[in-house]
């Protein structure tokens, strides 16, 4: 256990590469959904609105610690000088590539039309995002000027942590009541 615990990065790369996971997922949610609040305000009250929110707040940070589970997962499998050394910059581009591309696949394949193509290009959709990411860290691991500003984002994003995580602690709370009362 406790060389496990020596493979894992400092706290600072691991809230940095958090801070990027938080802000693409919870962004995304929000952006996706704001469309549809002045159609909901015909049939919902506010509070079923902010309901719907705490739901989807609750579900946007059991993805973003997935998502974070899994940079810290490839971290303890992969070898240490590969990945571990340089954390933040590695798992931003990961999480930015991997975010990136299923922003754009959901975003491109919208129409309920379109659902058999789009589960039939799954496996090539991901094996290509892969292959980028991929090119994209071993391109990133000979820059420098790259690496640094892949860390200088994840410490800006760290700011939205303020934001999203009491907000998240308000909306368990809101699920929690709902649930049991």
């Amino acid at each position: 256990m406790k060389n496990v615990l020596t493979r894992l990065p400092d706290r600072r790369s691991v809230l940095g590469v958090y801070a990027t996971t938080v802000f693409l997922v919870y962004g995304w949610t929000l952006l996706a959904s704001f469309w549809k609040v002045p159609s909901w305000l015909y049939f919902l009250p506010v509070s079923d609105i902010l309901s719907v929110y705490a739901y989807s707040f609750v579900v946007d940070f059991s993805e973003s610690l997935i998502l974070l589970g899994a940079t810290l997962l490839a971290g303890l499998l992969l070898p240490d000088r590969w990945w571990n050394a340089r954390f933040t910059s590695q798992g931003v581009l990961w999480v930015l590539v991997l975010m990136g591309s299923a922003m754009v696949r959901l975003y491109t394949n919208r129409s309920p039309d379109r659902w058999e193509s789009f589960v039939s290009g799954q496996g090539i959709w991901w094996g290509t995002t892969f292959l980028l990411a991929v090119l994209l860290s071993f391109f990133t691991s000979h820059f420098a000027f790259i690496q640094r500003g892949l860390e200088d984002l994840a410490d800006r994003l760290v700011a939205f942590l303020y934001l999203y995580l009491p907000l998240t602690v308000v909306a368990i709370f809101v699920v929690f009541v709902r649930v049991v009362f």
